[in-house]
Order: C-alpha cells, then sequence, then structure tokens
C-alpha cells in the first residue's frame, strides 16, 4: 500500500483512537485498569470479580487512592482503548516505514508524528501511575494535536497547493490557534470535573456542572470567540479556491456539533455520547483548518 494511502488509514485510527479516549473520560473508565500495560495484572483484563485475586482490593488501593471496586464495564471500556492505542502506534510504524523512500520533506514531519505518539503511550501509563494527575491529561492533548499536526503535514507535503490571499490564509491558521487553545481550556475544565465528581459522587451528576470552577466559565465563554473567528473565516473565504472543496462545509459542520454537543452537557447533565461527540468534532475542526492552511500557500 502507498504511503498515501496507509496515512490516512492512519490518520483514521488517530481519529477513533480520541474518539475512544473521549467515551473512557465521559464513562469515568480512566482508571478501569490500575496498571500498565497489564490489566489488573493480567494481558486480558477479567469480566467478574471472581476472576481476580481475593485480595485484589489490598492490591490496588494505593494505586486508586483506596476506591476499588473492580467494574467490568469500566475495565473492558479502558482496556479497548488501549488496544486502539495499540493498534494506532503500530499503524503509525508502518507509515513511518512507509515514508521513507518518500524523503526527507515526508520522513521528518513522519518521524516527528511516530515520536509524538510513542511520548503520549509513555505519557498514558504515567497518566495512570498518577491517578488522573491534573496536567498531565491536558500534556496528554496537546501532544495528540501535535501528531495531527504533524501527520497531516507529511500527507500533503507532495500534493499541489490552492493559492489564497495572504490574509484568507491567516484567518484559517487565526482559528486553528483559536480552536487549539478552546481545546486545552476543555481538558483543563474536564480535569476539574474530576474533582467534581470525587467531591460529589457519580450519583449527583445534576450537580456536577454547577459545581465547576472558573476554568468552566472561561471555556464557555471563549465559545464566542471561536464563532466570531470563523465567522470571518467563512466571509473571508467565499473568494477563494476553498469554496470548491467540502472545507467550508465541514468546518461549520463541526461548529455545530461541539455548540450542540457543549449546550446538552451544559443544560442536560452530560446525557451519554455528548462528552466524546464534543470533543472529536472540536479535534476534527482543528484537524480541518491545519490540513486547510498546510494545502494552501499565501500569493
Amino acid at each position: 500500500m502507498s504511503f498515501q494511502r496507509f496515512g490516512i488509514i492512519t490518520l483514521i485510527s488517530l481519529y477513533v483512537l480520541i474518539l475512544a479516549g473521549g467515551i473512557v473520560r465521559s464513562t469515568g473508565s480512566g482508571m478501569g485498569c490500575p496498571d500498565w500495560p497489564k490489566c489488573f495484572g493480567q494481558y486480558i483484563p477479567p469480566t467478574q470479580a471472581s476472576e481476580l485475586p481475593f485480595n485484589y482490593q489490598e492490591i490496588y488501593k494505593e494505586k486508586l487512592h483506596g476506591e476499588v471496586l473492580f467494574n467490568p464495564t469500566k475495565t473492558w471500556i479502558e482496556y479497548i482503548n488501549r488496544l486502539i492505542g495499540a493498534l494506532t502506534g503500530l499503524f503509525m510504524a508502518i507509515t513511518l516505514v512507509l515514508s521513507i523512500k518518500k524523503g526527507k520533506s515526508v520522513f521528518l514531519p513522519t518521524l516527528a508524528a511516530f515520536l509524538l505518539v510513542m511520548a503520549n503511550a509513555v505519557l498514558g501509563k504515567y497518566v495512570v501511575d498518577s491517578f488522573l494527575l491534573p496536567g498531565v491529561v491536558t500534556m496528554h492533548m496537546l501532544l495528540t494535536t501535535g501528531v495531527l499536526f504533524f501527520l497531516l503535514k507529511a500527507l500533503q507535503t507532495e500534493k499541489p497547493k490552492i493559492e489564497l490571499a495572504q490574509s484568507q490564509r491567516k484567518w484559517i491558521a487565526i482559528n486553528a490557534i483559536v480552536i487549539c487553545v478552546q481545546i486545552l481550556l476543555g481538558t483543563q475544565v474536564r480535569e476539574n470535573m474530576d474533582d467534581v465528581i470525587r467531591s460529589l459522587g457519580e450519583n449527583a451528576k445534576d450537580q456536577w456542572i454547577e459545581a465547576l470552577d472558573l476554568g468552566y466559565i472561561i471555556h464557555r465563554t471563549f465559545s464566542w470567540a471561536i464563532l466570531i473567528s470563523h465567522y470571518f473565516l467563512w466571509k473571508n473565504v467565499q473568494t477563494s479556491g476553498l469554496v470548491q472543496t467540502p472545507y467550508v462545509k465541514a468546518f461549520v459542520l463541526c461548529i455545530g456539533l461541539s455548540l450542540i454537543s457543549g449546550v446538552l452537557m451544559a443544560y442536560f447533565a452530560l446525557p451519554l455520547g455528548s462528552q466524546p461527540i464534543h470533543l472529536a468534532s472540536s479535534l476534527v475542526l482543528f484537524g480541518l483548518h491545519v490540513h486547510a492552511w498546510l494545502k494552501t500557500r499565501s500569493i
């Protein structure tokens, strides 16, 4: 298979991994496996508590701060997320090998993406060991945006460029940065949410949003900056060659999904599926802007 085709498969698998990660976070399954790379000391995790050592609570109480209660659903959600992560890492390695014969302009950004994927895998272990320590999860997301950028750069390097006015291309870059900032702000909110859940309990779901700190207000208010910046982007690209591509319709769709899922989370007590959709649509939107910026050049 060619580098381009396998690179696209790798990109798709990366987004599937992001969606799986969102499901892990939204279901509170991040500590479904208290150890790494094994899960409860096994390569294939158990499906019921009877398959664990009789003193498993004593064994893992330190890693889980004494909150050990085996939940097979959460364990398998986290385990499947790890399997998808391993598969994505394998795809990234194959993509790197295929990029060698494409020259430095393709190989170097592919290598950067590969190294960031490996760094994220190592950081994933630290996320588990640190009991979802604040800041570590945000760094995990920051590395993910880096992987997307470099992989998209490698895939776009040899393709023809669309010429844009400098101001039009500038607005694409601005919106990519704005979305990246919003994603990181959202990750901070998610970290705060973990503290709220531990404090109020999983049965107080309707109180979680109200208990969030100032970071949530900033994240929610920043949505207006996103709408305004994308309005100016939409106005600027109306006379560009990008109008003939799916780019404009795609970013409008992603903004719609992100805003609707955000409203559902804020006013309807985080309904099932809203969090992963919110995260995935934002990262797809980031990828769209990066791709549009890379496939164009200023005139």
